[in-house]
């Protein structure tokens, strides 16, 4: 737990403005809260962190009305908590370094924690700290990666401003997705892009809601367009960084879908509702791929035909996980997307992939990088280190490591059962 207090530095709107009034800058010391039932550790806060800047234009509300991430007014935002709220408002702070993180607040937390809650607001508080225990649980591996690092709850006296604060203070990873839908950068890459990272998440043992069953829920889902090394091109091409964010509603998961998130062609949602054999194996992935436009909802909505049919793609995997009982099904996904669906993009661009076979099932599985070397297809995620897993993402651009260099094939033993998976616990 971090006993350095920070400096969180509110600007007023510039002078002209409706709310021009305040002083230039409002600035509040907070220090760092201790969660109930949490002990850490969170990331380390940066040096240069321990002033932040939040512009006035930079404090935000996911709109009522389609849920898109609009700005709100500093003077509106701090009566959050006097009244029953729907939402919570969060900022983008920058430190003297350029730096961004992100502040989701709860203003006025005094009046929120009293006893009874009259405004039915706990919930919120409630809702950041199971994504502040859920990240300390099961997300460190991949902090900064595929989830943005969590630097722990911080609260701060503000007196008549807007009486005790707490704020989660994570790392800002850009724009959700769903304010991007209607833009052009809602392009077929980024779609590609996303289905990739929530394979990995799932492949991690991580259920984001359960769900993911509405636009809305795409607001769990960030792009950093925003990021200034990002071109517009690079951006609708696929090339920015892809979080997922908020995971106060999420649960431990044992993955066991059938099929990758690429398109599946225009009568793969119908086969899936209407044929009983047809099962996705993951209602959360199935349905982030109805939402990817992957699996169209009706025959006159374009699509693109599918590199293999469901039908094949799902027998195939059952027959592949049959024949070699010990592998994950991350890895057997990963053969899957070798074997049949060679022009997709891999989940893990640092993987070296070989052996698999499309039409013989007896094929053994070779996995290598330049971390580990040659990896068992029974743990390719499981017990994965955050430096081994870097090499999974970006291990073709990375120095091989001497244990990777000098590497052997693993030996062949007979098949078992495993007693494990990647992603153990439920469903």
């Amino acid at each position: 737990m971090s006993h350095t207090p920070i400096e969180v530095q509110f600007e007023s709107p510039p002078s002209g403005s409706v709310h021009s009034s305040d002083p230039p800058f409002r600035v509040f010391s907070a220090r760092m809260w201790r969660i109930p039932g949490v002990r850490g550790p969170f990331s380390p806060l940066p040096p240069a962190a321990h002033t932040l800047s939040i512009a006035s234009d930079s404090i935000f509300i996911n709109s009522y009305s389609g849920n898109n991430r609009i700005s709100i007014p500093l003077a509106d935002a701090r009566r959050w908590g006097l009244r029953e709220d729907k939402r919570v408002q969060f900022a983008r702070a920058t430190a003297p370094n350029g730096q961004r993180f992100c502040l989701r607040f709860i203003f006025h937390a005094d009046t929120v924690m009293q006893e009874g809650d009259p405004t039915w607001n706990q919930r919120f508080i409630q809702a950041l700290v199971d994504d502040a225990k859920f990240h300390i649980k099961h997300l460190q591996t991949v902090a900064g990666l595929l989830v943005p690092q969590n630097y722990g709850m911080w609260v701060m006296e503000t007196g008549d401003w807007a009486g005790t604060v707490l704020f989660s203070l994570t790392q800002w990873c850009g724009t959700p997705w769903k304010s991007l839908l209607r833009t052009e950068l809602n392009t077929k890459a980024n779609n590609l892009l996303i289905g990739r990272v929530c394979e990995m998440l799932h492949d991690l043992g991580v259920k984001i809601t359960g769900r993911m069953g509405s636009s809305e829920d795409l607001c769990h889902i960030i792009l950093d367009v925003e990021d200034p090394a990002v071109t517009k091109e690079m951006a609708k091409n696929g090339e920015a960084r892809c979080y997922i964010v908020d995971f106060s509603h999420a649960r431990r998961h044992n993955c066991k879908r059938r099929l990758p998130l690429v398109p599946l062609g225009r009568d793969a949602f119908r086969l899936l509702m209407q044929t009983p054999t047809f099962s996705f194996g993951c209602p959360e992935l199935e349905n982030i791929a109805h939402l990817l436009d992957f699996t169209p909802r009706g025959l006159q909505y374009p699509s693109e035909p599918p590199e293999t049919p469901i039908g094949e793609a799902m027998k195939w995997r059952d027959d592949y996980l049959a024949a070699h009982p010990s592998y994950s099904n991350a890895a057997v996904l990963v053969a899957q997307r070798v074997a049949l669906f060679p022009n997709a993009l891999p989940v893990y661009p640092g993987l070296k992939v070989s052996g698999v076979s499309k039409e013989d099932m007896s094929a053994e599985l070779t996995l290598y990088d330049c971390g580990r070397g040659y990896i068992d297809p029974a743990s390719l995620i499981k017990g994965c280190s955050r430096d081994e897993y870097e090499y999974l993402l970006w291990g073709n651009k990375m120095e091989a490591k001497a244990i990777a260099m000098d590497a052997q094939p693993l030996p062949k033993w007979p098949e078992s059962a495993p007693s494990g998976h990647d992603s153990a616990d439920t469903s």
